[in-house]
C-alpha cells in the first residue's frame, strides 16, 4: 500500500528532447512541432489582415466625402480631433488674472517683511570697525548685495568649514569657566572691551608688595601662572571661534537677504505683466507702441559679449477715455 502511494517518488527517467544533428547546428536549435504551430499562427493571421488590407482598397469609393473632412487635421500622419474643450469665457479669465495678481501682490508684501527683518538683523551685527578696511565697511556690503540683487545675481556665502572646525577642536581641548567681569567706570569699561590687548606681556616684571604674609611654595606659584597662561590661551581660542562663528552667521545672512531681494525684483516683473494683461481685458482700445526686445544702454552690465544691453518688455498705449 505504502509501495503504490510512493511509486512516483522515486527515481524516475529523465525524459529528453531530440536536439540538432550535430552536421546542422549551423541552423540553430531543432523546431518542435509547438514551435512550428505557433509560428504557423502568426504567419496565417497577418496573412489575413493584408488580404482585409487588399478588400478595401479594391472596394474604395474615390468620389466619397464627409464634411468632417474638410475639418479633421493630421500631424505627422496622426488624425488631431477636437477633445471637446470649451474656452473660458474674457469675464472668467479677468478674474482669473485679478486673483494671480493679489496672489503675487500678497507673495511681494511677505517677502518685504522678511526683507526690513533682515536688514534689521544685519544692523545689529554690525562687526568691528578693526576688521574693514577705511573705504569698506558694512553698509558698503549691504549697498553692494543690494546692487547685486538689482541684476539678479544671489550672493552665496563663502564656506570656510575647515578653519571652524579646527577652531572648534581648540575649544573641546581647553574648557575654561566663563565668568562676568563688571566695569565701575566708563575708563573701565573701554579697557574691558579692547580685550587682551591691553594685558600686560608675559615677560613684564610685576611688582610685588610684601603685606607679611606667609610665601607660597614656587611649586605653587610655577602652577598658578601655568592655569593663567591656560587659561589666557583659551579666551583668545573663545574670541576667535565666537568671530569665526559670528562671521559664517552674517554670510548666510547676506545670501538670505540677496535670494528675497532677487525673489522681490522677479515677481514685480510678474507683477507688472499681468497688470498690462488686466489693463488689455478692460474698456478701451488699446496700441502696442513698443514690441519686446533687447535694445543697447551704456549703463547696463556687460555680457559675455562684450556688448551692453538691456531687456524692455512690450508697451502699450490706450486711448484717452473721458470717465463720467
Amino acid at each position: 500500500m505504502g509501495t503504490s502511494k510512493n511509486k512516483h517518488l522515486g527515481a524516475a527517467r529523465p525524459f529528453r528532447e531530440r536536439g540538432q544533428v550535430g552536421s546542422r547546428a549551423r541552423f540553430g536549435l531543432l523546431e518542435k512541432h509547438k514551435d512550428y504551430v505557433h509560428r504557423a499562427r502568426d504567419y496565417r493571421s497577418k496573412q489575413d489582415r493584408l488580404k482585409k488590407l487588399r478588400e478595401k482598397a479594391a472596394f474604395r469609393n474615390k468620389d466619397e466625402f464627409y464634411h468632417g473632412m474638410t475639418k479633421a487635421k493630421t500631424k505627422n500622419g496622426v488624425e488631431m480631433g477636437d477633445r471637446g474643450n470649451v474656452a473660458l469665457s474674457a469675464e472668467t479669465v479677468k478674474l482669473l488674472k485679478t486673483q494671480d495678481v493679489g496672489y503675487v501682490r500678497m507673495q511681494i508684501a511677505k517677502d518685504q517683511k522678511k526683507i526690513d527683518t533682515l536688514r534689521k538683523e544685519l544692523e545689529t551685527l554690525l562687526p568691528t570697525k578693526g576688521t574693514y578696511e577705511a573705504e569698506w565697511g558694512p553698509l558698503s556690503e549691504l549697498a553692494e548685495i543690494e546692487k547685486l540683487a538689482e541684476m539678479g545675481i544671489v550672493v552665496q556665502p563663502n564656506s570656510s568649514s575647515a578653519g571652524s572646525s579646527r577652531a572648534k577642536g581648540k575649544r573641546k581641548a581647553v574648557e575654561v569657566e566663563k565668568h562676568i567681569t563688571f566695569a565701575e567706570t566708563p575708563s573701565d569699561l573701554e579697557t574691558i572691551r579692547a580685550g587682551p590687548s591691553t594685558v600686560k606681556p608675559k615677560n613684564e616684571p610685576v611688582e610685588v608688595v610684601d603685606l607679611g604674609w606667609e610665601e607660597e611654595d614656587a611649586g605653587k606659584r610655577k602652577a598658578k601662572s601655568q592655569l593663567a597662561e591656560v587659561g589666557q590661551e583659551a579666551d583668545d581660542t573663545d574670541e576667535a571661534v565666537d568671530a569665526e562663528q559670528a562671521q559664517q552667521h552674517r554670510l548666510a545672512l547676506y545670501a538670505a537677504l540677496s535670494a528675497r531681494l532677487v525673489r522681490v525684483r522677479e515677481l514685480r516683473i510678474v507683477e507688472q505683466k499681468l497688470g498690462s494683461t488686466l489693463g488689455l481685458f478692460g474698456k478701451g482700445a488699446a496700441q502696442k507702441v513698443r514690441k519686446a526686445g533687447w535694445v543697447e544702454d551704456e549703463s547696463a552690465p556687460e555680457d559675455r559679449n562684450g556688448e551692453r544691453k538691456r531687456y524692455e518688455r512690450t508697451l502699450f498705449k490706450w486711448k484717452l477715455d473721458r470717465k463720467k
